[in-house]
């Protein structure tokens, strides 16, 4: 089975991160506290809802009016019902590098690295095995959509003494301000300006991807 493409260059560095014992640690912040990653848009190029309902599109172009039914139960039943007919080639998803590399070196150091997403848990912990420095997967579960306030609700049950988190969109405003320290991944100027106002250790990523494959 091929691998998604893992392999990156660099990562855009913060300062003022120099511990005890000379080690560099991310934002200042103690190794204790997890890193937590978004997925759709942070670790990934894309969304895994819209790859899903591609990937059905392709065999059955009627799925669209099952769609309609099963999003009347609410989005995370769409993505439910969605994931258990995806057919995604994971070895054509796109991973943002920079977030890659970062999160190798910060498990690396013994930091915990954990996804949390509002896709779908059994396409989340698919391509979670594909990657060794994932700890742990929180994701949506056919009826609790994980994103924004019900995303920072969990991890602030989950992690009570802190965690780091980044993320890419204005919905992950809601886990920034509960977070110790924030990390913005190809975010808009507009979504890194208001992170920016909540006053936290930020370091900003561009989320760059692989070269295409020919």
């Amino acid at each position: 089975m091929t691998e998604p493409r893992l392999a990156g260059n660099g990562i855009a560095r913060p300062q003022d991160t120099s511990s005890t014992d000379g080690l560099a640690t991310l934002l200042g912040l103690p190794a204790s506290l997890p890193l937590v990653l978004d997925l759709d848009g942070t670790l990934i190029k894309g969304d895994l809802l819209y790859l899903s309902l591609f990937s059905i599109l392709r065999r059955n172009p009627l799925i669209v009016a099952a769609c309609a039914a099963w999003l009347t139960r609410g989005r995370a039943a769409l993505k439910r019902q969605l994931a258990l007919r995806q057919r995604i080639d994971w070895s054509r998803i796109d991973l943002h590098q920079d977030v890659v590399a970062l999160a190798e070196r910060e498990k690396a150091a013994g930091r915990r690295v954990v996804l949390a997403t509002a896709a779908d848990a059994l396409l989340a912990n698919q391509l979670a095995s594909r990657l060794p420095w994932i700890d742990q997967v929180l994701a949506s579960d056919g009826e609790h959509n994980l994103k924004g306030a019900n995303k920072a609700d969990l991890l602030l049950k989950t992690f009570p003494a802190g965690f780091i988190y980044a993320g890419d969109s204005a919905s992950d405003l809601a886990v920034w301000a509960h977070a110790a320290g924030i990390i913005t991944v190809n975010a808009r100027q507009a979504v890194r300006a208001t992170a920016a106002r909540l006053n936290r250790p930020t370091l900003h990523l561009p989320g760059r991807t692989a070269a295409s494959k020919s």
